[in-house]
C-alpha cells in the first residue's frame, strides 16, 4: 500500500466537497421536480443515488487514488474516535423544537379578591406572581388610591399554601407627589435578580389626561413588601424618571403594563404601546426592548428590538378577529426553551378569552390559540406565574391569574381577582379546539364581612406642601386607610421621619417640621411598617407666581424615530413652575406659552409648531426649544 501524505487526503476531501457543493446547486437552479416532491430525469437519479451514500464517493475517490498503511488507518481511527466524542458531548437535541404550546385550566380556581360592597370602586387587577423555591407565592397588586390625590397603588400579599390564603394586605409603592408618576402607579410586574426586586409599573403626570399618555417606571427593592427606590435616570432614589417614555401624541393611552423576563444575561422588556398614526389610525402593539442585566445601568440602556405581537382590531374576513386584546405577561419555559405570553381577548365582555402566543428567541411571536373553559366572562389584564426571573421549570406548579367583572357586571371598576391552575402540554400542530367555545357565564361575589381589614396605606392630609422660608415649624396630619378605605387617624407623634433634605428643611423633636431654606425635598415617613413620600416646596420670603414657568426640562433627551414611523412622534416639554410644581405642556399651553420648537437640520427633520417631529432623511439633529421669555432646551433626534 502507498502511503498518502496529510495534504493530499484534504486535497481529495476539498475535492469531494465542491463536487457535493455543485450537485447542490444544480438541483436547487436546474433540476425539475414534481408536485408530490420527487426529483424527475435521468441526472437527477445519479444524484439521488450519489446523495444516498455520500461516504461512498469519498471511499471510491480516495480508493482510486492510492492505498493506506496501517499507520494510516490507525490515525483516521482515532480522528473519527474523537468526532464521535464530539458529538457525545454535544447538547442534546431540543425534543420541542418543532413542537407548539398548549395551555388549559383544568378548572376555575377561586378568587383571591371580591370587591367590598362598601367601598365601590374596588379591584384588584393585573397580577404579577412570583413561585418561590420554598413554593410560597409572592403577588402584587394594582388596587385604587386614596381617591382623591392619586388614582392606583400597587399592593402585596405573600402565600405559604399555594395562593389558597393570603397575608395582610399592604401598599408596596405609591406615587411620589410633583413628580412624572405623581398621580398612579398600576399594571405591576416583578422580577428578582442579584439580591433585589424589581418592580415595574405604569404611571402619568397629566392630570389634563386622567390616566392616558402613561410611560412605563421602575424601582427596586430588597424586600418584597418595600420600600422600593425609583429609577431617576442615573441611579436609585429620589424623583423618578421613565425607563420607557410615550414620546407620542398626548391622547393615546401611552406606553406602561411591561412584562419582564431574564435569560442567561439579558433582561426582556414587553410593553403595551398605544397610540395614533397621523391618518389618525389607533396603533396599538407590544413592544420588546432588552438590555445587558449585568450592568448596573441596564434600566438607561434598554435596546429597542421591535414589535412582539400587533394588537390592532380586525375585522371580518380576517383568519383571527382581535377585540380589545390587551397586555401581555411573559414568561419563558425552561422545558421547551419557548417563551409565552398570555393577554386577554374581547376583554369586558360577555365572550372574552385568555389568549396565548409563543415565540423561540422572545422577539418574534405567534399567537397559538385561546382559552375559553373554566375562564369567568369580562376578564382582563391576566397574568402567568413563573420564578423571579420570569422561567417556568418543569414540574413547577403552574397558575393562571386575572380580573373579571363576571356574566352581570358592567360597573367599571368592579372586579374580583382569580387565580386558576394552568396546565401545559405540546402538540404538532397549534391546537385551537377551544376558539369558539363558551367562557364561564359566572358572577362575581362581594365581601361583606371586615374581619380582614387591615392598614394598607400611610396617608397624609396633602402630598405636597408650599411653606414660606423662615415661617416657624407646621404639622402634618397622619392616617392610615384600610382595605377598606377606611380611615383611621395616626398621632403624628408616632410617625418617624424618615429621610429629608436638611438644607432645606428641619424637624423637631415632636415631629413637627421647619422649613428653612429655599428648595423642594422629599421627606419621607413611616409607621407601623408602611412608608410613603410627601413633597415640601420652601419659597423665599418675596412674591412668586405659581402660573410662572422658570425652568423646563426634558423627561427624555432624546428621540428615536423610523424614516417611515407608524405612529406619531411629539416633543412634550416637562414645565417646573415658580413654586415648583410640574407640568407637562401639550395643546393650548405651547400656545399660552409661547412655546417654539426649531429643528437645527430640517433635511433630517421638521418640527410642527405642537411639537410633532416630520422624519425627512436618515441622520441626526437637535430640536431646540423655547419660550418667550427666554426659557428651553435641546434635545437629540435619531433618524434610521
Amino acid at each position: 500500500m502507498v502511503k498518502i501524505d496529510s495534504l493530499r487526503i484534504k486535497k481529495i476531501i476539498c475535492i469531494a466537497a465542491a463536487a457535493v457543493s455543485v450537485a447542490g446547486l444544480s438541483a436547487c437552479y436546474a433540476t425539475p421536480v414534481t408536485q408530490s416532491g420527487e426529483v424527475s430525469g435521468i441526472a437527477s437519479e445519479n444524484n439521488m443515488e450519489e446523495a444516498q451514500n455520500p461516504g461512498q464517493v469519498l471511499e471510491d475517490t480516495v480508493e482510486a487514488g492510492s492505498e493506506e498503511t496501517p499507520d494510516e488507518v490507525q490515525d483516521e481511527n482515532e480522528a473519527q474516535q474523537d468526532v464521535n466524542e464530539e458529538k457525545e458531548t454535544e447538547e442534546p437535541k431540543n425534543e420541542y423544537a418543532d413542537k407548539h404550546i398548549k395551555l388549559t385550566v383544568p378548572d376555575s380556581g377561586w378568587d383571591v379578591f371580591s370587591p367590598s360592597t362598601a367601598c365601590l370602586p374596588d379591584y384588584r387587577y393585573g397580577p404579577s406572581m412570583i413561585l418561590n423555591d420554598d413554593g410560597s407565592i409572592d403577588a402584587w397588586f394594582a388596587a385604587p388610591g386614596d381617591g382623591y390625590n392619586e388614582f392606583d397603588w400597587i399592593t402585596y400579599r405573600h402565600s405559604d399554601d399555594g395562593g389558597q390564603t393570603w397575608s395582610a394586605e399592604k401598599a408596596a409603592i405609591s406615587p411620589s407627589p410633583n413628580s412624572p408618576d405623581a398621580l398612579s402607579c398600576c399594571d405591576p410586574d416583578v422580577f428578582f435578580y442579584d439580591g433585589y426586586y424589581y418592580l415595574g409599573y405604569t404611571s402619568t403626570i397629566n392630570r389634563r389626561a386622567k390616566g392616558v399618555c402613561n410611560s412605563v417606571f421602575l424601582a427596586r427593592s430588597e424586600n418584597p413588601d418595600g420600600p422600593y427606590e425609583k429609577w431617576n435616570g442615573s441611579g436609585w432614589g429620589g424623583a423618578p424618571v421613565p425607563v420607557i417614555y410615550f414620546d407620542s401624541i398626548e391622547i393615546g393611552w401611552g406606553s406602561g403594563e411591561p412584562s419582564f423576563v431574564v435569560v442567561d444575561d439579558t433582561v426582556y422588556v414587553y410593553s403595551t404601546k398605544d397610540s395614533y398614526s397621523g391618518v389618525p389610525d389607533r396603533v396599538r402593539v407590544t413592544e420588546v426592548r432588552t438590555a445587558d442585566i449585568t450592568d448596573p445601568e441596564w434600566p438607561a440602556k434598554l435596546e429597542f428590538k421591535g414589535y412582539a405581537g400587533v394588537r390592532n382590531d380586525t375585522g371580518e374576513g380576517s383568519e383571527y378577529k382581535y377585540r380589545d386584546s390587551d397586555s401581555w405577561d411573559v414568561a419563558y419555559i425552561e422545558e421547551c426553551e419557548k417563551f409565552v405570553a398570555v393577554s386577554t381577548n374581547r376583554r369586558f365582555k360577555q365572550n372574552s378569552c385568555i389568549l396565548y402566543y409563543e415565540s423561540d428567541d422572545g422577539i418574534t411571536f405567534k399567537r397559538v390559540s385561546e382559552i375559553n373553559q373554566n375562564v369567568i366572562a369580562r376578564c382582563h389584564n391576566c397574568a402567568i406565574m413563573a420564578d423571579g426571573h420570569g422561567h417556568i421549570k418543569k414540574d413547577d406548579s403552574m397558575m393562571l391569574g386575572y380580573a373579571y367583572g363576571g356574566a352581570s357586571g358592567s360597573r367599571w371598576g368592579v372586579w374580583s381577582t382569580r387565580f386558576a391552575p394552568l396546565d401545559l402540554e405540546y402538540t404538532d400542530e397549534p391546537d385551537r379546539s377551544e376558539e369558539g367555545m363558551s367562557n364561564l357565564k359566572q358572577s362575581i361575589t362581594y365581601r361583606t364581612s371586615t374581619q380582614d381589614a387591615a392598614p394598607m396605606m400611610l396617608c397624609t392630609d396633602r402630598l405636597v406642601y408650599t411653606k414660606n422660608a423662615g415661617t416657624g415649624a407646621f404639622r402634618i396630619g397622619y392616617y392610615v386607610q384600610d382595605n377598606y378605605k377606611r380611615r383611621h387617624s395616626v398621632p403624628a407623634s408616632e410617625v418617624e421621619i424618615i429621610s429629608y433634605d436638611q438644607d432645606i428643611v428641619s424637624v423637631d423633636e415632636d415631629s413637627s417640621i421647619s422649613p428653612k431654606l429655599p428648595g423642594e425635598t422629599w421627606v419621607t415617613v413611616g409607621y407601623g411598617g408602611l412608608t410613603r413620600q410627601i413633597c415640601l416646596c420652601v419659597m423665599s420670603q418675596g412674591d412668586y407666581n405659581a402660573k410662572k414657568i422658570k425652568s423646563f426640562y426634558p423627561v427624555t433627551d432624546r428621540y428615536e424615530m423610523a424614516l417611515v414611523q407608524p405612529y406619531i412622534i411629539k416633543v412634550r416639554p416637562m414645565a417646573v413652575y415658580e413654586n415648583y410644581r410640574l407640568h407637562e405642556l401639550a395643546g393650548m399651553d405651547l400656545i399660552r406659552y409661547g412655546v417654539t420648537f426649531e429643528s437645527e437640520d430640517p433635511s433630517v427633520c421638521k418640527v410642527f409648531s405642537d411639537g410633532t417631529i416630520a422624519p425627512m432623511s436618515v441622520g441626526d439633529t437637535v430640536i431646540n426649544v423655547n419660550t418667550e421669555d427666554g426659557v428651553g432646551y435641546s434635545v437629540n433626534v435619531h433618524i434610521f
